[in-house]
């Protein structure tokens, strides 16, 4: 038996060092590059949130769907901070090259610093199928004061290409940007007397 030790042990390392391991990616939602035409002046406070985040997208590895009831970690790719802090920066940044607001705020705001508009979002889906699509599928509103806008739901599809992991968080940016563009376009150009 003592014969047998050295070369079992020889081949057990010789398997771990023949599949090295993989290295670790580290991705992150971006913004829009292209300079909107020119913002748009809102004589009030902005107020992005509160936002509500499905559970599955609390992990750090991309989610992948592989058909309508499976998805998959993507355990060499994970987002460098928490995908929903990420996710509300980028529409923030998003929604200031098209607006100019006296302040642009994110959820949560103090009691005594509430905006007079704000424009709470809840996501549905935010990920990508293996067959090469992103989907972004959000239900938000516009609240002016203590009024509340309809509400309205949003879905968005964008190709990821190649279907990497640069492809599809560049597909899930473009998405997020859309969505950006269709909260300003809600917004009122001034608030109500």
């Amino acid at each position: 038996m003592k014969r047998l030790l050295p070369p079992i042990a020889c081949l057990l390392l010789a398997a771990c060092s023949a599949t090295p391991p993989q290295p670790l990616r580290l991705h992150q939602l971006s913004a829009q590059t292209t300079p909107a035409n020119g913002a748009q002046t809102l004589p009030y406070n902005l107020g992005i949130g509160p936002l509500t985040w499905p559970p599955y997208l609390d992990h750090r590895p991309l989610v992948r769907r592989e058909n309508a009831g499976s998805l998959r970690l993507a355990e060499n790719d994970r987002w460098v901070e928490p995908l929903d802090v990420n996710f509300l920066r980028v529409l923030r940044e998003n929604l200031a090259r098209s607006l100019t607001p006296q302040r642009l705020q994110a959820h949560p705001w103090a009691l005594n610093d509430v905006p007079a508009v704000s424009v709470p979002l809840e996501i549905l889906q935010f990920d990508s199928d293996i067959h090469g699509e992103t989907v972004l599928r959000a239900r938000w509103r516009v609240i002016v004061g203590k009024r509340s806008g309809p509400e309205r739901n949003s879905e968005y599809r964008v190709s990821t290409g190649s279907g990497n992991a640069p492809a599809v968080v560049a597909a899930q940016s473009e998405a997020l940007a859309r969505l950006a563009t269709d909260i300003a376009a809600a917004l009122p150009s001034r608030l109500p007397e």
